[in-house]
Order: C-alpha cells, then sequence, then structure tokens
C-alpha cells in the first residue's frame, strides 16, 4: 500500500514541478520602500506539501538513505546558514533556507533510489509536464496574453501589461510566453534542461523497454519523447530566451545525428531573420538589459569585497542593492544575474565552498565512475555527452539567477542533482 502510494506521490511531484501554485504571507521583512517582493516572500507551494507527504510516505517505508546526499546536503545548508549571522533580513534567509530544505531533500530522496527504476517512474510525468507547459506558453503567445490557469499559478497579464516580456520584430509587438512560470527565461531554461533529460537518461527507458519485448511501450515512450522535444524546441523559441537558444544550439550540436544536421541548418536559415534581430537588439533598442546587469554585476563584486567571507546574508542582496537605487517605480529589484557572483554576495566564500561541494561532487561522480546509460543491449556503457545537464546548468546559471532563487529552478536543479548521485551509485 505504501509502495503504491509513493509511487502515486512521485508521479504527482514531477508532474506538477513546472508550476507555482502557493500562498503568499507578506511579513515587514517581504516588503522594500512599500514594495512586495516576492523572493522575500515566505510562501507555501503546492508542490511542496506534495514532496512533504512523500518524504513522509518514503520515511514509513524505512528505506535506505543516500548518505553521501543526505551530509553533502546538510554541508551546503550550513554554509547558506551561517551567512545570515550578520544579516540584516535574517527572516528573507530562513524564507530561502526553508525553499532549499524542501527542494533539497527532494534531492535527496531521488538519489537514495535505483537508478533503473527511477527513470521509469519519472520519465512519463517529466514529458508530459513539458507538453502541458509547451500548450500553454503557445496559446499565451496566440492570445496575447494568460489563459487564466490560476490553479497552475499562472499569473494574469496581457502583452499591454507594463514590464512585460515582448519581442519587437520590426514594429510587430510579440508576447514573450510565461506558461506558468515567473519568466520566459525561465521557462526556457526549464524546458532545454528536461528535454535533456528525457533524451540522455529517459531514452534508455523506451529501449529497454523494446528489449524487453515490450514493443508497443517501447514505441510509446520514443514517441512522447519526440513529442515533448519538438514542443520544447518551439517553445523555447517563442520564449525568445537569447541565452537559452545559444546553449541549445550548442545541444543540438551534440546529439543530432549526422543525417539531421541538413535539416536542422535549413531550419536556421529559415529563421536567421528573427534570430538576427533578436540578438542584434541586444546593442540597440534593446540594451537596457545589459546596462541592468552590469550594474548588478557591479554592485554584487562590491558587496563581496566589503563582506568576503559570509556575505551580506542568503536572499539579502536585493535589500542591501536596493538603498543605492533612486526612489521611483522604475527601480529594478532583482538579484544579479549570475549565480556565482549571487552566492558571493549573499553567503561568501564560505557559501560558495558550499556550492561547488554541491554542484562538484556528482560531477566528479560522473567523471570518476563513467556516467552510465542504458544501450540496445540493456549493458551500460561510457557517454561523456551526459555531463550536458550539469553543463548547461552551469552555462544558464552564469547569466541568470534562476537556479537559486526561483521555484521551479531550484526544483529543476535539485531533481538533475539527484538523479546524477543515483547514477553515481551503478558502479
Amino acid at each position: 500500500m505504501l509502495i503504491r502510494l509513493e509511487r502515486i506521490l512521485l508521479f504527482l511531484v514531477v508532474l506538477f514541478l513546472p508550476t507555482q501554485l502557493g500562498r503568499h504571507f507578506w511579513p515587514d521583512f517581504s516588503f522594500i520602500y512599500s514594495l512586495k517582493i516576492d523572493y522575500l516572500s515566505p510562501t507555501v507551494y503546492f508542490w511542496d506539501i506534495l514532496v512533504a507527504v512523500l518524504l513522509v510516505v518514503w520515511v514509513l517505508r524505512k528505506p535506505g538513505i543516500n548518505r553521501s546526499a543526505l551530509s553533502l546536503l546538510l554541508f551546503f545548508l550550513l554554509t547558506q546558514a551561517l551567512s545570515l549571522l550578520g544579516a540584516d533580513n535574517i527572516g528573507a534567509g530562513l524564507v530561502r533556507l526553508e525553499q532549499y530544505l524542501v527542494a533539497g531533500f527532494f534531492g535527496v530522496y531521488l538519489a537514495s533510489q535505483d537508478f533503473k527504476r527511477l527513470l521509469g517512474k519519472i520519465y512519463l510525468p517529466l514529458a508530459l509536464g513539458i507538453i502541458g507547459e509547451a500548450a500553454i506558453a503557445i496559446l499565451q503567445f496566440i492570445k496575447g496574453g494568460t489563459l487564466g490557469l490560476w490553479i497552475l499559478g499562472e499569473r494574469t497579464f496581457t502583452i499591454s501589461t507594463p514590464g512585460i516580456a515582448k519581442f519587437d520584430f520590426h514594429g510587430l509587438e510579440f508576447l514573450r510566453p510565461y506558461g506558468s512560470f515567473p519568466h520566459p527565461n525561465v521557462l526556457a531554461g526549464f524546458m532545454l534542461i528536461v528535454v535533456i533529460v528525457l533524451s540522455l537518461w529517459g531514452s534508455g527507458v523506451s529501449r529497454r523497454l523494446q528489449n524487453l519485448n515490450k514493443k508497443d511501450s517501447g514505441q510509446a515512450g520514443m514517441m512522447l519523447l519526440i513529442a515533448s522535444s519538438f514542443l520544447a524546441g518551439l517553445t523555447i523559441f517563442l520564449t525568445m530566451s537569447r541565452t537559452t537558444m545559444a546553449a541549445g544550439f550548442i545541444v543540438i550540436l551534440v546529439l543530432i545525428r549526422r543525417k539531421w544536421l541538413i535539416l536542422m541548418g535549413l531550419l536556421i536559415l529559415i529563421l536567421s531573420p528573427v534570430l538576427f534581430t533578436r540578438f542584434s537588439s541586444l546593442f540597440n533598442f534593446d540594451n537596457l538589459t545589459l546596462l541592468r546587469r552590469e550594474e548588478l554585476i557591479g554592485n554584487a563584486w562590491q558587496i563581496f569585497l566589503q563582506h568576503p567571507i559570509f556575505g551580506v546574508g542568503l536572499n539579502n542582496f536585493i535589500q542591501v542593492q536596493a538603498s543605492d537605487l533612486a526612489i521611483g517605480p522604475s527601480r529594478f529589484l532583482q538579484p544579479v544575474h549570475n549565480i556565482v557572483l549571487l552566492t558571493l554576495s549573499e553567503s561568501g566564500l564560505v557559501g560558495l565552498i558550499g556550492l561547488i561541494a554541491l554542484v562538484g561532487y556528482p560531477i566528479i561522480r560522473i567523471l570518476n565512475f563513467k556516467f552510465l546509460i542504458f544501450n540496445l543491449n540493456s549493458n551500460f556503457k561510457f557517454q561523456i555527452s551526459n555531463l550536458l545537464p550539469w553543463l548547461i546548468i552551469i552555462f544558464l546559471g552564469l547569466f541568470d539567477h534562476y537556479f537559486l532563487t526561483l521555484p521551479q529552478g531550484y526544483r529543476l536543479f535539485f531533481l538533475v542533482w539527484g538523479v546524477s548521485l543515483s547514477i553515481s551509485r551503478l558502479h
């Protein structure tokens, strides 16, 4: 009974991972200049409740816990918590710690599973999540506004909403779709990484089913992979996320078979006018994003130099750097768009050591024990390309902050982390 309940809960946890339905609370420490700041708000997400119930059911079954993963997570949390010793806004730091705690223990749960069985459990909900989010994003793009799916955490906006993300193509404005995410860039990054996970790890499930004389199931799994990959690619294009599209081109070169390269080249050539406009806009009418990020980078570096050991406190960057901004509605109250600088400024060198350990350990395990995946003969083989999920996370993390600050970002981060540690136990 508990085993069946656990499997259902895991399916729901993975399926609802891209959603952000939650109840926000607004204590005094969640405001800056009388403005509500989502990053500082204590929030109870529906996903958090699902994870909590899953972990309770799992503990009742008295499972074997991956002690290395648990120790690594606790060390990371400790290095982040130490930054709060001298922080001005301890409440905001505790909000972030709680978020890491829930997502991190989900990662420990995944790391403690048998990899061969785990893939079969998360393959379908991951693919369905991609397809569902792609459908929402495409409809938002067509409509030029949201669909009213508040039950998934979709926010309400239209293309005329001030500050909404848009794409200008020779005088024509198009909404960059959000799905149920806080920003199109987060949606695009999520799509790319999940597709990589499905392609590199999940495709082995389909091949294994075929080898076990479950041909129909194996073919259905492969068709699901193709459908989710196509829809994810279309969604990434519609979001017009520059860094994710650039990373996607690299992934295509690594993963795609040679016979498809000509077709992909033709597709890129057809889309080149749109792509050129999007990327060249950085140097003319859309250079505000560069100026803002440059300013945040400068602020983050100055904060680190003033507080090099423990930083100014976890989740305290916005409040500290906001004191240098002019009063008015145009304030850009955002974390620095770089996870290394964000960690250095908020939790100092101690926090960076914790982050490096958290990310570096599964990568080292992958390299030392040879990242393994099912091949056509149901054996295992080394594929260095399976480091791609981590390489893309690191690359995108150099240009954005959502892997450490936004719910779908750190959930996905710890999913990749947990599955990576589950794989490394195969040796």
